[in-house]
């Protein structure tokens, strides 16, 4: 599993990429706001070709959760 972070107006975003058996990638992750977890996705989106995708799209999803919800 690979995983990434980032932080996006004031919150924490971490993102985890699996392989799955195909050789697509699925993509979860977990909002953080002062040192809690406010939101937490375990699939985002449907299967990536990559691993870049996958996280790409992560980011994309958690990036519009925060908006709609700060």
């Amino acid at each position: 599993m690979a995983s990434d972070t980032m932080e996006y107006k004031g919150h924490v975003v971490h993102v985890f990429c699996d392989q799955i058996r195909d050789g697509s990638y699925l993509a979860s992750c977990e909002i953080w706001e002062d040192a809690a977890v406010v939101q937490e996705a375990r699939s985002v989106g449907r299967e990536h070709a990559s691993a870049q995708a996958a996280r790409d799209a992560a980011y994309a999803w958690a990036m519009r959760w925060i908006d709609a919800n700060s």
